[in-house]
């Protein structure tokens, strides 16, 4: 899937994202109370060794989330959802004069569909309409496409070899992510402030050709790790 299209998806998803929002914040609040939407954005980056020099980059996500209801005599429940995300990371490495021979990766985006599973611990006494709670748990992420651009002007990287396989790189398609975070539910809207990190490696042989620094395991620093995770802080809009 292009660039172009993705963000023609996104906004599409968006779009109806957008509609039912405006269908459920008419109705009453206790009679939607365990279901909603979440639109937002946040921070995304690289860790590991792999891939050198990463910087944040801006992502964005849409999505539908349920919540169970706590018990009177407790204050723990259960939220669950599925989420589109667009991610990825900068990465430091373009030099003034890079050409098409000697290039080096400057961004990598990654869209997946992300089902996050999380235990509310609420703050709030369970009358009350606005609700907080702390929130900790993993998000499961399946990773559909992964992109790798090259340059100051972040074109999409193409091999001669292989010109039309310039996505899908070899990562691996599961992501599991720990995940901590803050959320806050009034009878229209609230937010999310969460935390995420990868606790397992994306790498699946992952080498680029023809690009600085190298991913060429023969060519590396030796003990240099092979590790590709993906961190992020994400604030989002509930309704």
């Amino acid at each position: 899937m292009s660039n172009s299209r993705q963000y023609w998806v996104l906004f599409c998803f968006f779009g109806s994202l957008n509609a039912f929002a405006q269908l459920v914040s008419d109705e009453v609040y206790e009679d939607r109370q365990n279901f909603g939407i979440k639109m937002g954005c946040g921070m995304h980056s690289i860790y590991g060794g792999k891939l050198q020099n990463p910087k944040p980059m801006i992502g964005y996500v849409a999505g539908f989330y349920w919540h169970g209801n706590a018990e009177k005599k407790s204050k723990y429940s259960w939220q669950i959802g599925i989420d589109m995300r667009l991610r990825g990371s900068n990465f430091a490495n373009a030099k003034k004069g890079d050409t098409s021979i000697n290039k080096a990766y400057t961004k990598l985006g990654i869209s997946s569909v992300d089902i996050p599973l999380m235990v509310n611990y609420r703050l709030s006494k369970q009358q009350e309409k606005n609700q907080k709670c702390l929130q900790l748990g993993v998000q499961l992420a399946y990773i559909f496409n992964s992109v790798v651009y090259v340059g100051p002007q972040k074109i999409p990287y193409q091999q001669e070899e292989y010109l039309r396989k310039w996505d899908k790189l070899s990562l691996k398609p599961i992501e599991i992510q720990g995940l901590l975070g803050y959320q806050y539910r009034g009878p229209v809207m609230g937010y999310q402030i969460s935390v995420k990190y990868g606790l397992n490696s994306l790498n699946n042989n992952f080498i680029l050709k023809g690009v600085s620094p190298t991913t060429d395991p023969q060519l590396e620093p030796k003990g240099r790790s092979q590790k590709i995770g993906t961190c992020s802080l994400e604030f989002a809009l509930i309704f």
